[in-house]
């Protein structure tokens, strides 16, 4: 098997545990609030991260006018990204969120391909992003539409806003995991990220709350930091160094149908055919946009 399709599998998993981070941060979130969910999954995140580091990279060096960029990573794709998004999620409804959200490969692809022209406007990627939006529009919507009014409209922008950062973070990245070891970058990204937020973790408020969270609590924040943030992301750069930015982020569509098919399967949630024909659109598109192989190039938008 090529390390390309190697590569292909493990971002499917990704795709997975962060399908699933949805129905076990829920479990979380009966006794924590989503700030002290996202720092206590910060910390042990960044402590994991730590340990590995100093075990097996000891003498791993970045240098010193990289580490600004490791810092300011941190802050975009895990202080930024998370907190606008759980505030996001708190002024719209759950459709618009999924289908907003869903933005970001779009995002993803013309950024890396207009603006820091790391990859080529390739046909094939953009037809299968498109293909899979409407997958996953089609899904949450019902065939629908989505509901947009003045009583969601901050919480909409603050999920485009989302999508952007993780479109940023997602480009920005690139130079570093392609200079770097992509491990030691995510470590460093998360272990900064993890100092920017521990003005929180050292108030009452979120020592008291850990402190009286249950055995079921820590193990929901257990799995998301070591699943769906030290693998996770650790594999998402490497797949940016692999195979490029675009056809990585395509992969963002998947997740959403795994929390789908969980929350049918283990929580009996509606389903129509609608959910059936958008699936099926989702697998067609991230197929579409990533199934070139090595370096061919096909026919590509001028850029």
């Amino acid at each position: 098997m090529s390390s390309e399709k190697r590569m292909y599998i493990s971002l499917f998993s990704v795709a997975c545990f962060w399908g699933t981070s949805w129905s076990v941060s829920k479990i979380g979130l009966r006794e924590l609030s989503p700030v002290h969910l996202a720092v206590l999954r910060f910390i042990l995140a960044s402590i994991i991260f730590f340990c590995i580091v100093k075990l097996f990279y000891r003498d791993y060096v970045i240098e010193r006018e990289d580490r600004k960029w490791l810092w300011i990573l941190g802050f975009l794709g895990v202080v930024l990204y998370f907190f606008i998004q759980y505030y996001g999620l708190d002024m719209t409804t759950t459709v618009n969120s999924s289908i907003l959200i869903a933005t970001s490969p779009i995002f993803t692809i013309f950024l890396s391909a207009k603006l820091f022209h790391q990859e080529k406007l390739n046909y094939s990627d953009l037809l299968g992003i498109l293909i899979a939006f409407v997958g996953v529009f089609l899904v949450f919507t019902a065939g629908k539409g989505i509901s947009i009014g003045r009583s969601t409209i901050y919480g909409d922008l603050l999920l485009l806003l989302n999508s952007l950062v993780w479109a940023l973070f997602t480009v920005l990245g690139k130079n570093l995991v392609d200079k770097y070891d992509p491990f030691v970058v995510m470590a460093y990204i998360n272990i900064y990220a993890t100092i920017t937020v521990l003005p929180i973790a050292f108030t009452p408020a979120f020592i008291n709350s850990v402190k009286a969270a249950s055995i079921t609590t820590w193990a929901a924040a257990l799995y998301l930091a070591v699943f769906c943030s030290v693998y996770s992301y650790y594999m998402w750069y490497k797949g940016i160094k692999t195979i490029g930015a675009s056809k990585t982020a395509v992969f963002n569509y998947v997740n959403p149908m795994v929390a789908v098919i969980i929350g049918i399967i283990l929580l009996k949630e509606d389903w129509n055919i609608y959910t059936i024909i958008g699936g099926i659109l989702v697998f067609i598109g991230v197929y579409a946009a990533s199934a070139r192989k090595g370096d061919e190039r096909i026919e590509t938008v001028d850029s």
